[in-house]
């Protein structure tokens, strides 16, 4: 029984080591906070009327308008992008824009935007695709930010905002394939989304085991050792007799 345990115990260091504890299962550091300079970053996102108006998908060019349409946004209902420095709007019934979904080309580090709702002030949520999916997910579709993204997805945060709201936020921490605005429920809803920009991609130091899985760890080998010692006085008594 005790080899059982002490091996059982290894197992689960073995396992620890290889996937550290983090405080957010998926991206650690991947928040969403005010950005007090309001500065746009590298690579800002003009929109492209040609491109398509008053639909579910519109889109951009970054970085800083080169005529490609390389950003993507979608909403579940019809959006509408402003010329010149990207604004994209409701296009549809007042009311009904609850998701949009941004989805440049490149990947990006950091992305600054800011929101405007419709009527009444409630929360908006910021979720994450990180990038290395493998083309598994569809950074564009709404679905896979809740349901079907895995380890690539998660929420890095929320922040008030209203009618009025003139503040631009950052989500940075991680390198992304895309994000999605969501509200938390129909009672209200986007107006428009604007002061688009990005940086792109940026190194990581590799994350650490916290203080517990060390031990964890630690526990497992001790209980090899004692395994491996008690085989060997097993082995000892049998060559005795024979």
């Amino acid at each position: 029984m005790r080899r059982v345990l002490m091996t059982a115990l290894a197992a689960g260091a073995a396992i620890a080591f290889a996937s550290p504890a983090f405080a957010d299962a998926n991206c650690a550091t991947c928040t969403v906070v005010v950005d007090q300079t309001g500065k746009p970053l590298d690579f800002s996102i003009y929109g492209d009327p040609t491109a398509g108006q008053d639909q579910l998908h519109v889109w951009g060019s970054a970085p800083n308008n080169d005529t490609a349409d390389n950003v993507e946004f979608t909403g579940n209902s019809a959006l509408h992008i402003t010329n010149g420095f990207a604004q994209v709007q409701d296009s549809g019934t007042q009311g009904d824009l609850q998701d949009i979904a941004v989805n440049p080309d490149d990947v990006f580090s950091i992305f600054e935007f800011a929101t405007q709702l419709e009527g009444t002030s409630g929360t908006v949520y910021v979720y994450y695709m990180l990038d290395g999916h493998s083309n598994l997910y569809n950074a564009n579709n709404v679905a896979d930010y809740f349901t079907g993204c895995g380890g690539y997805c998660g929420l890095a945060g929320s922040y008030t905002s209203g009618k009025n709201d003139n503040a631009n936020y950052l989500l940075s921490g991680g390198n992304f394939d895309g994000f999605l605005l969501a509200t938390s429920d129909g009672s209200f809803s986007f107006f428009q989304t604007k002061q688009l920009s990005y940086t792109g991609p940026q190194t990581f130091p590799t994350p650490v085991p916290e203080p517990g899985t060390w031990a964890l760890m630690l526990l497992g080998f001790a209980g090899v050792g004692m395994t491996l010692r008690s085989r060997r006085r097993k082995d000892a008594r049998l060559a005795q007799i024979a």
